[in-house]
C-alpha cells in the first residue's frame, strides 16, 4: 500500500477502551482542562498571526490603488486567520461545557434515585389523603342516608320504583330524593 506510506506508525489507534477513563469526573477534568489550555494557548497564537497579517498586507500599497485597496486584498487572506482564531476560541469555551455539563450530569444521576423516591412517597401520602377523603365522603353519606325522619310517619316522597327500605338495626334507609327536600315544578 504505497498511497500510505507516509504516515506515522508512531501513532496508535485508538479504541474507546482507551477514552474509558475519561468517564471518571477527576480524568475528564485534567483532560479539559489540559485541552482547554491548548486552545487558548493556539487562540493567542492565532490572534498574533492575524495581527501581523493585517500589518503587513495592509501596508502593501501599489502605485495607483484606491484609498481601501490593500485592505480589500487582504481579506481573503484574514478571512482565514478568524476562522482560525473563531474556532480555537470555540474548542476552548465547548471543552470547558463539556466539563461541567458532565459534572451537571453526574450529580443529575446520583440525586435521581432519591428524588424518586420521595417522588412516590408524596404520591402515596397523596393517595391515602383521597382514599380518606373519599372514605369520610362516602361514610357522611350512609349517615345521612340511613337517618329516620323527623316525624314518626314516613314520607312517601320517593318516587316511582322506589321504596324506603328497612335496614339493619331497624333503621329506615331513605333515597336520594329524601337527602333533598325541594318540591317538583
Amino acid at each position: 500500500m504505497p498511497e500510505i506510506e507516509h504516515m506515522n506508525n508512531e501513532v496508535p489507534n485508538r479504541g474507546p477502551e482507551d477514552f474509558r477513563p475519561l468517564l471518571n469526573l477527576d480524568h475528564l477534568t485534567t483532560w479539559t482542562l489540559d485541552r482547554q489550555r491548548e486552545h487558548n494557548a493556539d487562540f493567542g497564537e492565532y490572534e498574533a498571526v492575524r495581527a501581523l497579517f493585517q500589518s503587513v498586507l495592509h501596508s502593501q500599497v501599489v502605485e495607483g490603488d484606491g484609498r481601501w485597496s490593500a485592505r480589500r486584498r487582504a481579506r481573503r487572506v484574514e478571512r482565514h486567520l478568524n476562522r482560525l482564531v473563531k474556532a480555537s476560541q470555540k474548542a476552548a469555551k465547548a471543552s470547558e461545557g463539556l466539563r461541567i455539563d458532565y459534572a451537571n450530569h453526574v450529580r443529575t444521576m446520583a440525586a435521581l434515585p432519591g428524588q424518586r423516591a420521595a417522588k412516590a412517597k408524596a404520591k402515596a401520602d397523596r393517595r391515602g389523603q383521597v382514599n380518606a377523603f373519599a372514605t369520610k365522603s362516602l361514610n357522611k353519606t350512609v349517615a345521612a342516608m340511613t337517618t329516620k325522619p323527623d316525624s314518626d310517619e314516613e314520607s312517601n316522597e320517593e318516587t316511582a320504583g322506589q321504596s324506603a327500605e328497612t335496614g339493619s338495626g331497624g333503621r329506615t334507609v331513605r333515597g336520594v330524593n329524601d337527602l333533598f327536600k325541594s318540591k317538583g315544578a
